[in-house]
């Protein structure tokens, strides 16, 4: 055997793999999932989901399913009876498609959105806003990296616009976040700059984002967690056959106190063997604890101003804290209803109505599943108030941006009466 006939045995294998390879992924295939795979990952919560493209466009453009975009963190992974999903499919006109896992605060979000931003004009989203995001330092690195892929950066970065304060911010926060020396990070901090992508760097997103788009449309209904069979539709069997709100609300408080009887702090069973029973150092452990300042803030008004180019029509919730878990923990929930009144005073101040505060009903029984997440009577009073807006033609929204909620003025701004009027008087003229 020749030199050249031992290297092609030994390399030919491998670049016909490599050349079988591209061509698979650069032929434009197409996703059409059936709807069971749509419904499926609409409670999957699969990162892989979260990250791409093709599963959800397709199930947000399906208008006999009529799905709608929930976002949120991860109080959407506690699935009791009375979970959305196990609700609209036994009593309403709505599919929910949940966004949300721990650690998807606003950029991930942002990103996500931004993938399905054609199929979210002119249409309805819930937005589930959590107190605990507003830490000092905002999203956690790992966090964002996890469920925001190349993917979705490139399909950002295709749109961004240098002018807008807003993408510029946005592209800070991405290089910040993503610890890519690469392509990623070297085009936004570019987008930082106020600079435009040049036409060659503007061809590589492009051919990127159709490498990535094929890989996408073909295993995007792999990998789904079935959470609709396990977890959404036996619990939907167990529902009354007719909606009563006074009937399930009652019931949930029983299922409630019968599922929370191991522990006196109201929280699941499985919960409190399995994350507290044997915790040291609980008491006082978050009395030093403060949401007031943080680039959360800012994160989220690039997450509104997303949602007012698309025009979405957006109801908020707020979520509260276990009463019983803040005594022990000794967090301030003064500090708490702050945050709520501040996150509060950015929405209203720029046209986003529909709120849904929860932060001080964390001590109604059978409310909380844990100790910051609700459920059980907390998913049947939420779906109550969701369900006549989702189900019902409303009036088009009047939203009006202002930068200042960008601003480090806003991020560190201690939200007491004065201060927000102070703040009002100056930059929401």
């Amino acid at each position: 055997m020749t030199n050249k006939q031992k290297l092609w045995s030994i390399f030919g294998p491998v670049l016909i793999a490599a050349g079988l390879a591209l061509v698979v992924f650069a032929i434009p295939w197409k996703s059409n999932n059936s709807p069971a795979t749509l419904q499926k990952a609409a409670v999957s919560l699969s990162p892989n989901v979260f990250k791409n493209r093709a599963i959800k466009v397709q199930a947000l453009a399906d208008k006999k399913a009529n799905y709608v975009p929930f976002f949120g963190s991860s109080e959407f992974n506690r699935m009791d009876r009375y979970y959305p999903a196990t609700m609209a499919a036994k009593y309403h006109h709505y599919r929910p498609f949940m966004f949300g896992s721990r650690g998807t605060q606003s950029l991930p979000q942002l990103f996500n959105m931004t993938m399905m931003a054609p199929q979210m004009k002119n249409k309805k989203a819930v937005f589930v806003i959590s107190p605990q995001w507003f830490v000092k330092k905002g999203v956690m690195p790992d966090a964002f990296r996890y469920y925001n892929g190349t993917y979705a950066n490139l399909v950002w970065l295709a749109q961004a616009n240098p002018k807008s304060p807003y993408d510029r911010y946005t592209a800070k926060r991405l290089g910040e976040l993503t610890s890519d020396s690469g392509t990623v990070a070297s085009y936004a901090y570019k987008i930082e700059r106020g600079e435009q992508l040049n036409a060659f760097e503007r061809a590589n997103i492009k051919v990127r984002i159709a490498l990535l788009a094929h890989e996408d449309n073909l295993f995007s209904g792999f990998f789904l967690k079935d959470n609709y069979q396990k977890r959404i539709q036996p619990r939907e069997k167990l529902l009354p056959k007719r909606y009563d709100y006074d009937r399930l609300y009652a019931q949930a408080v029983k299922a409630h106190a019968k599922a929370t009887n191991n522990n006196d702090l109201g929280v699941l069973n499985s919960f409190y063997d399995q994350r507290i029973k044997h915790a040291k150092h609980i008491e006082g452990s978050q009395k030093h604890f403060s949401y007031l300042k943080s680039p959360e803030y800012a994160d989220l008004q690039v997450v509104l101003n997303q949602l007012k180019k698309t025009n979405t029509n957006v109801v908020f919730m707020i979520t509260p804290v276990n009463t019983k878990w803040e005594q022990k923990t000794g967090l301030n929930m003064q500090m708490y209803y702050q945050t709520a009144k501040k996150i509060k005073f950015q929405l209203q101040a720029q046209g986003f109505n529909h709120i849904i505060d929860y932060s001080h009903a964390g001590s109604k029984p059978g409310f909380m599943n844990d100790t910051i997440h609700i459920g059980w009577a907390g998913w049947v009073d939420f779906d109550h108030r969701i369900a006549p807006f989702l189900d019902n033609p409303q009036p088009a929204p009047h939203y009006h941006m202002n930068e200042a909620f960008l601003s480090t003025e806003w991020q560190n701004l201690t939200p007491t009466a004065t201060n927000l009027q102070q703040f009002k008087a100056q930059h929401l003229k």
